[in-house]
């Protein structure tokens, strides 16, 4: 069944003690992937074809440690002094192959909001999630925490760990979490335990987890968190969810429903869009309206 800082986060930033820079290996592989992708036009993993991609668009990559999990990160045009960032979390992903079979690597085939934050100017980063990213086989990595668990408490006690660590090299007092369709439940999470992230947006996200895996008929994700639970958000926590409005996956009234009644909310219904479509083409003129 189907269930529904890095402390080298940026070319001038200083290395420290939770950093450590991809190593001479794992630089051959980044190069190699992007050999490939410049040769085939595709890459043999989609941890190498994401690889490509960022470091294409002009991204570096490090890793930080989170809370029992290693996390992949790019960024991009960040400095020490900057006071805005933008912080992008990943989608589901391909959990599952089929109805039966589990994926082995859930990693993003099409690493959507990697293409946002790379039309994105402003100082950005994207953290991967635990196990994604050519970290499957990472201790304590297993099914459970891209299918059932995929927003369990510990992948969002580990996401939160990590962004708590790229901030403590940051100065920027203006934080915008971005999460896309799964990745935005983990966004709502980790920026309410976070005061200092001002403002959380969401793109096509399936907020409540239940009446989402509900509606496509998908075994329930039992061991996950669910958003829509949560009677008190703070209020202090600006939410801006963006849906399309011909969206199957995570249809509007899913959102709309979630919304409803909660302090400092927005809802933007997007004419003509769909899960995927056309987030990316639009992506630098709806960032001025946040």
């Amino acid at each position: 069944m189907r269930t529904g800082s890095p402390r080298t986060i940026g070319r001038a930033s200083p290395q420290s003690q939770s950093s450590r820079p991809i190593n001479c290996r794992k630089r051959a592989l980044v190069l190699w992937a992007i050999a490939s992708w410049l040769i085939n036009g595709c890459a043999a993993t989609p941890a190498e074809h994401t690889a490509a991609l960022a470091l294409r668009g002009g991204a570096s990559v490090g890793r930080v440690s989170g809370a029992g999990f290693e996390h992949v990160v790019f960024s991009r045009n960040i400095t020490a002094n900057d006071s805005t960032l933008h912080i992008y979390f990943s989608g589901d992903g391909t959990p599952w192959i089929h109805h039966t079979q589990i994926a082995r690597d859930p990693t993003p085939r099409d690493p959507l909001e990697l293409r946002l934050m790379l039309e994105d100017p402003t100082p950005s980063m994207y953290i991967g999630r635990p196990c994604y990213l050519d970290l499957v086989t990472a201790p304590g990595c297993g099914p459970a925490m891209w299918t059932t668990g995929r927003y369990s408490e510990s992948v969002i006690d580990s996401m939160t760990k990590a962004v708590e660590r790229v901030l403590e090299s940051s100065a920027a007092t203006q934080i915008v979490l971005i999460g896309y369709s799964g990745g935005g439940v983990l966004a709502m999470w980790v920026a309410n335990r976070l005061p200092r992230i001002g403002t959380v947006v969401t793109i096509a996200a399936n907020l409540n987890i239940d009446a989402w895996t509900e509606l496509h008929g998908y075994s329930a994700l039992s061991q996950s968190l669910n958003p829509a639970a949560v009677e008190n958000w703070r209020s202090s926590l600006r939410q801006i969810h963006l849906v399309g409005e011909r969206d199957r996956n995570v249809p509007p009234m899913l959102v709309w429903e979630f919304a409803s009644g909660l302090p400092n909310t927005t809802v933007r219904v997007i004419p003509a869009f769909d899960h995927k479509c056309c987030w990316v083409d639009v992506w630098p003129t709806l960032l001025t309206t946040f």
